[in-house]
């Protein structure tokens, strides 16, 4: 069943059908928006993407590209060039899975995830959505929340689909771009990262993970293997050391999809079809475990294969859980994991939300992981995922969030940290300044300059506060 990955324009038109699929049936979008504002790329070679990058052309697939919508099958498949295929279809649950054609399955029984939350609209802000009438009670200026949110929807190009600011616990201003809402999903890509920290983050607190505990994975258990050395901080912190081919770390191309005639690693577990938790164990050690800090999605993919066999071993289901033990206690009743066909989350990427559901996420972490009541994560695991990861060369990255110790956001504090994604997906937490903000867009929206806005607009909100940068 995985394409081989010696076959790039085959991997990224199955990639991009899911995210078709996902768009069409999880979002409710047209199926050529989201090619044009989120996924032509995947479909692109290497030199097309280049050459729209720097101004050299323009990327039109409408000639060469077939969506058929099969809405009883709740499948998409893509035909480029009267020649590539690529399929894949919606799982009540489990989102939107790539398949070999439109009539396929997959390796395992969906599981239908449902929300067991209060009725949102008669339980309080933050797990329900109704609303303190009085926002400004908090102490924030309105009025310079509403420039940062004029800033951010001015540009249009920039796709910027949804802002949210959370002051005190109080959320004073959300804005969304038509034709979406509040209970609108939309992709969230890496933020899922920090999803996967949280749900390992709950283990910890119940005592069934440990941060340097080894690692059981059979595959890794040979006394010669390199891999034993690697520990649960080793994956949150991005420094396995595990040989994934990828283009996000440093001195890397993030433009190119390819290496040595491959798709990479980092990216093929997405559009492979494959068992991205074996795929990612069964890869060799090549570097000693927190030495090199690299960007690669084999590392919060183990991670969420030890959440699963824990959870496993624990005799509960693993489908299910992340909504009962993160979703259901926080109130998010939006949000879709997505899985390979074996039904391992992909939650290193494909994940999504709504843009309350992620505030909700992000005033979780600025409470040190308490809520109502009780404490869901350590306080010392949130402390963990917002410290420095000693094996990168920059104070950028903590436990699968990105820090601002090297001040990336020049206009927000230095104990600033985020949940990031592609297409300019943010949840900014600023413990200094009791504040959360949340930015959703498009991937499309990196060509006109979303992340000076955003930088200029979190300006706006600090001066709203009363803070300093």
């Amino acid at each position: 069943m995985p394409i081989d990955q010696s076959d790039p324009r085959m991997c990224g038109l199955a990639w991009a059908a899911k995210a078709i699929a996902s768009g069409v049936f999880i979002t409710g979008r047209e199926p050529w928006d989201v090619v044009r504002q989120s996924c032509n790329w995947m479909i692109a070679t290497d030199a097309e993407i280049r050459a729209v990058i720097e101004g050299r052309g323009h990327l039109d697939l409408a000639e060469r590209l077939r969506i058929d919508v099969d809405a009883d099958r709740r499948a998409v498949t893509l035909t480029l060039d009267d020649e590539f295929r690529g399929a894949a279809r919606h799982f009540d649950g489990q989102g939107c899975v790539i398949v070999p054609d439109a009539g396929s399955g997959v390796e395992f029984t969906p599981t239908p995830v449902k929300p067991d939350v209060p009725d949102p609209k008669s339980t309080p802000w933050p797990r329900g959505d109704l609303l303190d009438d009085s926002p400004a009670s908090t102490g924030i200026d309105l009025g310079r929340v509403d420039a940062a949110l004029d800033l951010l929807f001015e540009n249009p190009r920039q796709h910027t689909n949804a802002t949210l600011v959370v002051h005190r616990g109080a959320l004073v201003r959300e804005r969304y771009r038509e034709p979406f809402d509040r209970e609108s999903r939309f992709e969230s890509w890496s933020m899922g990262k920090s999803i996967a920290a949280s749900l390992a983050g709950i283990l910890i607190r119940r005592g069934l993970v440990d941060l340097d505990a080894p690692l059981p994975f059979e595959e890794w258990q040979s006394p010669a293997d390199a891999r034993r050395q690697i520990r649960t901080r080793h994956l949150l912190r991005m420094s396995s050391g595990l040989e994934f081919t990828g283009s996000q770390g440093m001195d890397e191309d993030p433009l190119v999809k390819t290496q040595g005639g491959k798709f990479l690693d980092h990216i093929y577990v997405y559009a492979g079809g494959v068992d991205a938790f074996d795929f990612s164990a069964r890869k060799p050690a090549e570097f000693p475990p927190d030495t090199l800090g690299r960007y690669r999605n084999c590392d919060p993919l183990l991670l969420t294969r030890l959440v699963r066999d824990t959870v496993r071993g624990e005799g509960q289901d693993f489908l299910t859980w992340p909504q009962r033990n993160l979703f259901d206690p926080l109130g998010m009743a939006g949000m879709v994991l997505e899985t390979d066909p074996w039904g391992n989350f992909l939650i290193s990427g494909h994940d999504y939300g709504r843009p309350r559901d992620w505030a909700r996420l992000g005033l979780l972490y600025l409470q040190r992981g308490a809520w109502g009541g009780e404490q869901l994560l350590p306080d010392s695991f949130v402390e963990f995922v917002q410290t420095p990861a000693p094996a990168f060369e920059e104070p950028c990255y903590g436990g699968f969030f990105w820090l601002n110790r090297s001040r990336t956001l020049p206009t927000l504090p230095e104990d600033a940290y985020w949940m990031a994604g592609a297409g300019g997906q943010r949840v900014v937490i600023v413990p200094s300044l009791d504040l959360v903000i949340v930015r959703m867009g498009h991937l499309a929206g990196a060509l006109a300059g979303w992340e000076e806005t955003l930088t200029r607009a979190c300006g706006l909100l600090v001066e709203a506060v009363g803070g300093e940068s």
